[in-house]
This record gives structure tokens, sequence and C-alpha cells, in this order.
């Protein structure tokens, strides 16, 4: 009674992770990003991912909970087996692999098991103790086990990515990388996974930034909307940032007439080919954090 007790409390947060994950990929409309009225497939296959990737959230979680209750070491986490399997489940069930949407998720649940928290902006030392941790692992088979996955999952952006700052298996015996490496790297590309990268820990300035933005939009969609327009501000044209402007002081997506404004930012973004895919990134798994914090 008492295993499936706790069986039933990681599925709920995996369940929490998730659902805010979702509002902040379905939130519309994002001009230049990724969201539900975009055209393309991406957002069916984000989509998809992000729900394939709940079992190994729950496996995140239950595994920091037992090494934080002395029942497993530190040193028996299989990093590359857990990451490496999300990877290729999404590969199994998805059309396209994101791992920039899912394995934050996922190295941020065994940091929230590990360290015991209930709000990571409240216990944040006790949260970044515990990604520190988990960040700082560096067995090199691992590594090159999530690196060789990214390949063969279809993303060789990012394994030549690697390859280009020179993470390859030669660099991963010899310099003692860890995955706190391998995160700076890709983020450097997919800026999600600088949310848990340790050393800027992004995540707890996105958290506050959404907690403020909360208590004015009063809903964490709206409050995922507010956040990716602050994040692409600074890189639009004068008459586009104008546009913007105005749409903030309506509201955003808050009335009809604001939700026309943004349609027609979106549209002026990409017929001029401006994408700001990695704002829909960084604002997915923020949200996701967010509903971990209790932000619905």
């Amino acid at each position: 009674m008492v295993l499936a007790a706790m069986s039933s409390e990681y599925l709920h947060v995996a369940k929490t992770l998730a659902r805010g994950a979702l509002l902040g990929l379905s939130a519309s409309i994002k001009p230049g990003g990724l969201h539900r009225l975009a055209p393309g497939r991406n957002y069916d296959e984000v989509l998809c991912n992000i729900v394939s990737s709940i079992d190994f959230i729950v496996e995140a979680l239950e595994q920091g909970d037992r090494i934080r209750r002395g029942e497993q070491a530190l040193t028996s986490i299989d990093l590359g087996r857990l990451l490496s399997s999300t990877i290729r489940e999404s590969l199994r069930f998805c059309t396209g692999v994101h791992p920039q949407y899912t394995l934050p998720l996922v190295v941020g649940s065994l940091s929230i098991g590990l360290s015991g928290v209930e709000s990571i902006l409240e216990e944040s030392s006790k949260f970044k103790k515990a990604l520190d941790l988990v960040n700082s692992i560096s067995k090199w088979s691992s590594i090159k086990q999530v690196i060789d996955s990214l390949k063969i999952a279809g993303r060789e952006d990012m394994y030549e990515h690697l390859s280009n700052l020179g993470y390859t298996q030669l660099a991963l015996v010899q310099a003692g990388v860890n995955f706190n490496d391998i995160y700076r790297a890709l983020g450097s590309r997919w800026r999600s996974f600088l949310l848990i990268e340790s050393r800027e820990a992004l995540v707890f300035t996105y958290l506050k930034k959404l907690s403020e933005l909360y208590r004015k939009y009063e809903s964490l969609e709206n409050s995922s909307v507010a956040l990716y327009m602050e994040l692409i501000r600074q890189h639009l044209a004068p008459d586009l940032a104008s546009k913007a402007q105005k749409a903030e002081e309506c509201g955003y997506m808050s009335t009809p007439e604001c939700s026309k404004l943004m349609l027609e930012l979106d549209i002026a973004l990409r017929r001029s080919g401006r994408s700001f895919e990695w704002a829909s990134e960084v604002v997915t798994v923020a949200a996701a954090f967010a509903s971990f914090e209790g932000l619905k």
C-alpha cells in the first residue's frame, strides 16, 4: 500500500509537469514560434514527445527520491540510459524527436526527487544542490549513449553540434566531461537546455518571471505568452516591435482584438522568415516547472 501511494505521488507530479509543459506549448499565439495554430507538424510532434516522456519523468522522480532516502546510491543512476530511453521513446511513437523539450523535464524531475522540494523557488538552494549533483555525473559511456541516441533518432544536427564543439568519444574519455558541459553546449543553440545547466541555473530566472507575470495575467497560458513576447522583443525590427508594444498594451490574447494583433505579428514574422523556436522551447520547459510551483 505504501509503494502504491508513492507511485501515485510520482505520477501526480509527472502529470503536473506534463500539464504545465503542454500549457506552455499550446499557449497561442506566439508570433514566429511554435503554438497550436502554427502551420506545419512540429506542434503535433512536440506534443507527442512530451506525452511519451511521462513514464521517464516518473522514473526520474522515483530514482531521485530513493537516493534522497538512502535506498539507492547516486553512483547507481544510469542517467545515460534514462535520457537515451526518453529519446528512443519519442522516436518510437512520434514522427519527429525533440529532446530540447523532454530531456530538461527528465533531468529536472530527477533533481526534484533528489532534493525533495515542494517548491523550486522557495527551496532553491536544495534544488540547486541536487541539480549540481545530477549534472556532475561524468561517466563517459553514459554521455556517449545519449549523444549516440541523438544521431540514431535523426537529430544529426544536435550530434554534429556537439562534435563541432569537440565533444567526441576521445574528448569524453580524456577531458572528464560531465552532463552539465553537454547541456551548456546544446544550450548554445537549443536554449531550453540552459534551464537545467546548473552554473547559470536559468530555471530560477524564468520561474521568477513567470510568477511575476502570473500575478498580472492570472493564468499560466497567458503568462507563457507574455514571457515569450519578452524574450523575442529585443530581436524584432522597429516596426514589428511597435506592433508587439500595442499587443502588450492590449493584453496579448485577452480579447479577440488583442488576438488579432498577435496573429498579424505572427504572419509578418513568418513572411519575413524569422523564427523564434528557441523561445517556444524555453517557455514550454519553464511552464512545466511553473506548474509544479502551483501556477495554473
